[in-house]
């Protein structure tokens, strides 16, 4: 009784402090942005101000959401596929040394290779559509989600496993039920960082061939050399995605509460 009083009293002043130290994290943001503004001025760098008046604007316009929505519809075609792809060719190399070894070559090659170069390769073969930027995006960022899940499928404890073949458990129950919540952690993890190149890489192919989108509006407002128009849109993009990250951060917050964290530890 006395140990759950005391978890009991602890639960709100972790949550405040916790609320307080994003708050902080949030307004330092602002603040920096601020000083930039007032240092460079603000025709160089508009402030927050200016830039929500701009973006404003091109709500009333109704041009903001339908780019919005069109870069959202290719990060998440993009996103799905990847981590489909990329979710089982890395846990098959991390359970087989013969598919690693097969597969080396063509994940370092993915990893080390330009960015650029598929978006411009898929463009030139295939044509300047959305089909050719998303078959980009994924060579681009399915090796990095095969490392990763690779990685956590070495990092299981077999331990557990042998154990659960001792017993004699079904193939599926131990996948299930001793594999898969070891995985969990690096699957989200590996999706937050994932989504977040996925978005960073479709403006970029954007940028370079669509018609539409945050990366096109970016690419029209440098050629008019209106620095609101580019700060506009990169800020609507970036609260979108960090809504849908920290969506994501609370997930796996939620998920994992149960283990003891490194401050506890040491």
């Amino acid at each position: 009784m006395a140990v759950a009083s005391q978890t009991s009293t602890q639960a709100p002043s972790d949550f405040f402090r916790t609320l307080g130290l994003r708050v902080i994290s949030l307004v330092s943001i602002f603040v920096v942005w601020i000083a930039l503004s007032w240092i460079m001025g603000a025709k160089v760098v508009p402030g927050p101000v200016e830039t929500i008046q701009f973006l404003l604007k091109e709500h009333q316009s109704g041009q903001l959401w339908f780019h919005i929505w069109m870069t959202l519809w290719r990060v998440l075609v993009a996103f799905v596929i990847t981590m489909m792809l990329g979710t089982l060719i890395g846990v098959l190399s991390g359970a087989s040394r013969t598919l690693d070894k097969l597969l080396e070559a063509w994940v370092i090659t993915g990893l080390a290779m330009p960015r650029i170069l598929p978006v411009v390769v898929a463009y030139l073969l295939i044509g300047l559509n959305d089909t050719a930027a998303v078959v980009a995006l994924v060579i681009i960022l399915v090796p990095q989600v095969i490392v990763q899940m690779r990685e956590g499928i070495r990092a299981i404890d077999t331990k557990l496993v042998e154990m659960a073949r001792a017993l004699r458990r079904p193939r599926s129950q131990i996948w299930r039920q001793v594999i898969l919540p070891q995985l969990a952690p690096y699957l989200l993890g590996t999706a937050r960082g994932a989504l977040s190149l996925t978005w960073k890489m479709v403006v970029f192919a954007e940028l370079l061939g669509r018609t539409s989108g945050v990366g096109y509006q970016i690419n029209f407002y440098f050629q008019m050399f209106e620095m609101r128009g580019i700060l506009a849109y990169g800020f609507a993009m970036t609260l979108v995605l960090a809504a849908v990250d920290m969506a994501m951060l609370y997930l796996s917050e939620r998920s994992f509460r149960w283990r003891r964290s490194v401050e506890q530890v040491i």
